[in-house]
């Protein structure tokens, strides 16, 4: 298959930043190939609502052109902390109906649970496929599904069917699901087996940051973290205002000791992103570790005014509670978030070491959960 929209990812002095993605979307809001870009980036970069504007206006202007876009706009929906699964679903329907492209069969087949026979027989079409961008969106659907040996099988396969030099559609779906399954320690040689792909994907469209993203990861999973903080410097220098690679680069000075430095990377990312959660829970822990605890649960208090709607921030306000031994409180707080929850956040915070104890504790304290 042959994309044409990647060649916007090759201009030199396309705009990087997030105020200027958006502005350079509205300026182009009748050229398809642009806003589809621009959304994917969007999509990539966590601006979820701008993500879906932009992508459901190049879908508009052009439903049969690039069924990632469909996948994109699914994921923005997806992802958001408001349950928009549903959306998400009958999105990617809409783009199967139109296309009736097996890339994005094989990516809704992640949302499918279990077997019956139409998901059989879909899977067993979908295996016979020669389409090696079919092939990685398969297997990542079956990392979803909870079949990481057969995930394994399924990309190592197609990788091998490879071209020199090509970058098919779903190159960067092979390059998380590796990442991923040797971060759960399946025997996965991360330099030889995903490194070359993700350079080639820089090399060839260096202004797309996700696969960017992806070698930071990379690098985390194989806890190098010289590497990560190269690597996120590098990208900081073509996306400025990139917040996520700036806790990565934070959490890699932390890492190696520069605590200083570590603190005013988590300060920037709270400044591009004031609603970034993450950044200020580590950056909250890097005080309470240094014994600043008054400062760390200012930080912490913060959280709820910075996101409302994003419960699991509430439940690491109650993690903090509960080291600094106020347990009534930890207790209230940590039960009002969880009943908040998702089904598959609730699930994470199960198998949490701090939430584990604090769902025994609401037992003992005879507090009830809402399901």
């Amino acid at each position: 298959m042959c994309y044409c929209f990647y060649r916007f990812l090759t201009i030199k002095k396309i705009v990087n930043t997030i105020p200027d993605l958006i502005e350079t979307a509205y300026t182009h809001w009748n050229n398809p190939e642009r806003l589809g870009f621009i959304g994917m980036e969007l999509e990539s970069r966590s601006r979820l609502i701008a993500a879906r504007s932009v992508l459901s206006r190049a879908v508009e202007l052009a439903p049969l052109a690039h069924p990632e876009w469909y996948l994109s706009l699914a994921f923005a929906h997806f992802r958001d902390v408001d349950n928009l699964s549903g959306e998400g679903e009958r999105i990617l329907i809409e783009g199967m109906e139109e296309t009736d492209s097996d890339f994005l069969k094989a990516s809704y087949l992640s949302i499918l649970e279990g077997h019956d026979e139409n998901i059989d027989d879909l899977i067993e079409y979908l295996c016979a496929s020669q389409d090696i961008s079919v092939s990685f969106a398969l297997g990542h659907s079956f990392l979803w599904r909870g079949e990481a040996e057969r995930a394994l099988l399924m990309l190592r396969e197609a990788i091998q069917r490879l071209g020199e030099d090509e970058t098919p559609l779903g190159l960067d779906m092979y390059c998380g699901a590796m990442n991923w399954m040797r971060g759960q320690g399946m025997d996965i040689e991360l330099l030889t087996e995903v490194r070359p792909y993700l350079e080639r994907l820089i090399s060839k469209y260096s202004n797309s940051y996700n696969f960017r993203a992806l070698t930071i990861q990379m690098y985390q999973t194989l806890r190098d973290y010289t590497a990560v903080r190269q690597t996120a410097q590098e990208t900081l220098k073509v996306f400025p205002d990139e917040e996520t690679t700036m806790v990565a680069l934070g959490s890699a000075l932390e890492k190696t000791g520069d605590d200083d430095q570590a603190i005013m990377w988590y300060n920037r990312a709270i400044g591009a992103k004031p609603s970034y959660v993450r950044a200020r829970v580590m950056l909250g822990k890097l005080y309470e570790r240094r014994g600043m605890t008054t400062l760390a649960e200012q930080i912490f208090r913060e959280i709820p005014s910075a996101f409302p709607e994003f419960h699991v921030g509430k439940l690491e306000i109650a993690y903090f509670l509960h080291r600094t031994g106020r347990a009534s409180e930890a207790a209230s707080l940590f039960r009002f978030g969880y009943e908040r929850l998702k089904p598959f956040e609730k699930s994470t915070v199960e198998a949490h070491p701090e939430g584990k104890i604090l769902l025994g504790s609401l037992h003992e304290l005879s507090l009830p959960i809402l399901q």
